[in-house]
């Protein structure tokens, strides 16, 4: 087997602290008065404002702009060292209807029908009245983008297994919309603490949230008050405790998401008695390993609609459809590796590259190919048999693929492919204005959520769409922002 390496990569850039030096009085050099070194001391400062943001990705940011054009004091606190969480990580696709990207290309597409689809694709069990609400809500969220710097390509896409041309593709990818979003809030004069993890939620005896408790790298603790807290702090994928608890359908998946993501959003909004909504589902996709980008050279290599075989050398989907769909047939197959056959002309440099990193193998026949994998031969030779057969009949009537092509007994690879994710699904339950819920369906005073942490209400197990994250994560993210701003007496 091609071996897998799980190494995560995590962000992390402290802050310096200020040494303070008293030349007079011996008992502050360091030591106390028995000539024994004494404890570090922790810095506390405690920092008031009318909103509070916890995250810094999409709906951090788009939480923090809408609060403060609405007249309040913003503090936004990131755990890691920049802004921009998944939403920067990711392609910068937002799915939209009656946006004036489409007006411009002259699509005319009711709302609605971004909605039904949506719902069709959760098979009904999402919250159909924040759907509408997205959905009604995403063209004018371009249009705000647009005005504050965003810049979108003119072509659109179809997304998901929808033919409508929804995807509206932002100019540098997901950086594309958070650094812009980023330059607004610190003109606006947002507070921005990076390197700094929340931990906890500060509560009155009726349970109002008023504030929250935080910590750098460096031992400094920070107290902030505030009228209104937006938890914005991401997903649970990187969290494989939490995935075993609320999604186990992705457990021991590796994620591509934010490495932030590992759910302490949830958790305090469930110490502080939200009702928690988590339909065991997450945005279901593949990869090489998280240390190769789906985005480079050999990790693309996945998108190829080649040959995908299972570890016991027999094929099981149709390699050319929509990636959650994929996702959900490699997690009913359960093989733990999967593999995507390559032959004839292929990307010769980069495949070998992938075979000195151990991401893949090269064999002269199919032979020494189903043994470098570890599949059973007679079963893997009896694949490609049928794959080409398939290929010669100019029809996939197995699986629908209709980029097949003929399998070479020649210049033979193979790329190791692992189900990953990019997101959760699961976090309190919100109403349309972001407000945090309990079980009986009571807003918990001063509490806000949006985005990735905020977004079991949305799915069922397949992700619908791409850029129907990023889109949600924005719509609701402005609106818990206006709403927790309007909340400040």
């Amino acid at each position: 087997m091609v071996k897998t390496n799980r190494m995560l990569i995590f962000i992390s850039i402290l802050l310096t602290l200020s040494i303070l030096v008293a030349c007079e009085a011996p008992e502050d050099n360091g030591v106390d008065e028995n000539g024994e070194a004494e404890a570090p001391q922790e810095e506390e400062n405690v920092m008031d404002t009318d909103v509070l943001v916890v995250g810094g990705g999409g709906a951090g940011l788009a939480a923090a702009i809408e609060a403060s054009e609405e007249g309040a004091s913003v503090v936004l606190v990131e755990k890691l060292g920049m802004l921009g969480g998944s939403t920067s990580l990711s392609g910068g696709i937002l799915h939209a209807s009656e946006s004036p990207v489409q007006e411009r290309a002259g699509i005319e597409e009711p709302w609605e029908d971004f909605a039904d689809y949506w719902m069709e694709m959760s098979e009904g069990n999402a919250d159909e009245e924040m759907i509408n609400y997205i959905a009604r809500n995403s063209g004018e969220t371009i249009a705000w983008l647009e005005e504050r710097g965003v810049v979108f390509q003119e072509d659109l896409t179809a997304e998901g297994i929808s033919p409508a041309q929804r995807g509206h593709h932002a100019e540098d990818g997901g950086f594309g919309i958070t650094r812009p979003l980023e330059e607004v809030a610190e003109d606006l004069g947002v507070e921005i603490i990076l390197n700094t993890t929340v931990t906890e939620l500060i509560l009155e005896d009726d349970g109002t949230v008023i504030g929250a408790v935080g910590e750098n790298g460096n031992g400094q603790t920070f107290t902030f008050n505030a009228e209104a807290v937006i938890l914005a702090t991401g997903g649970f994928d990187q969290n494989e405790e939490m995935i075993e608890e609320y999604a186990p359908v992705a457990s021991g998946q590796f994620s591509y998401a934010a490495s932030g993501n590992v759910g302490d959003g949830l958790r305090m909004a469930e110490e502080a008695g939200a009702d928690i909504v988590a339909p065991n589902g997450v945005i279901g996709f593949r990869g090489v390993d998280p240390s190769v980008s789906y985005r480079g050279e050999l990790g693309g290599l996945v998108f190829a609609p080649n040959l995908y075989v299972d570890e016991s050398g027999q094929r099981f989907m149709n390699e050319a459809d929509y990636y959650a769909l994929m996702y959900e047939a490699m997690v009913e197959n359960e093989s733990e590796e999967f593999y995507s056959i390559f032959s004839g002309e292929v990307p010769e440099e980069i495949l070998d590259e992938g075979v000195e990193e151990g991401y893949a193998v090269s064999a002269e026949s199919f032979e020494e190919l189903a043994e470098a994998i570890g599949v059973p031969e007679e079963n893997f030779l009896n694949t490609i048999e049928r794959f080409n057969e398939l290929v010669e009949i100019g029809e996939d009537e197995d699986y629908g693929n209709p980029a097949i092509a003929e399998i070479e007994e020649n210049n033979l690879y193979a790329l190791t492919v692992h189900p990953a994710t990019l997101s959760s699904f699961g976090g309190p339950r919100v109403n349309l204005q972001g407000e945090v819920l309990d079980s009986e369906g009571n807003h918990i005073g001063g509490l806000y959520a949006a985005g990735d942490v905020a977004n079991g209400q949305l799915y069922d197990s397949v992700y619908p769409a791409s850029g129907t994250c990023i889109t949600s994560v924005l719509v609701m993210g402005r609106e818990a922002g206006k709403t927790a701003a309007m909340s400040v007496e």
